[in-house]
């Protein structure tokens, strides 16, 4: 019967480690060394620019992540290189608005300015890796400003 107990808590251990390395990348990590979630926004913005696909997908975790590198597979490396290029190359600039602390999960509201119009996006941050990385996107509010970008303030001459 001895035998039988040290099999079982054999068993038990290795479904234990088993389910701990299956959840290992699904579950959030605590820590603070993962840096400012913010960082993320700024880096997204600056890989697009470059089109670099491989650092723009590092960005992000999860279902996220799957479905970028889906769209990139059926796009094509190439194509998705000038999407990401397209989507800041007619930014006149972009703004960190917003930030709300959800438990493990961070909130950023975004905004993106363009010359006639401007988006707001929520992007979720979780630290998954050891770095803070976007696990949803919230959908994109485009708006015309009240005053189109580059119009001149002051005394009218």
């Amino acid at each position: 019967m001895s035998r039988n107990v040290g099999a079982t808590a054999l068993t038990v251990v290795v479904l234990a480690a088993g389910l701990a390395v299956a959840l290992r990348d699904r579950l959030p990590e605590r820590g603070t060394a993962a840096g400012d979630p913010s960082d993320v926004f700024w880096e997204m913005v600056d890989v697009s620019r470059e089109g670099s696909t491989d650092a723009y997908l590092d960005l992000f975790a999860g279902e996220v992540r799957e479905q970028l590198e889906t769209v990139r597979d059926e796009m094509g490396e190439t194509a998705f290189q000038q999407y990401l290029r397209q989507r800041v190359a007619g930014l006149k600039g972009v703004a960190v608005t917003g930030r709300e602390d959800l438990g493990n999960t961070v909130r950023l509201e975004v905004e993106y300015v363009r010359e006639a119009s401007y988006e707001t996006q929520s992007l979720d941050l979780r630290v998954a890796r050891g770095q803070w990385r976007i696990v949803a996107l919230g959908p994109t509010h485009e708006r015309e400003p009240p005053v189109p970008y580059g119009t001149p303030v002051g005394p009218a001459e």
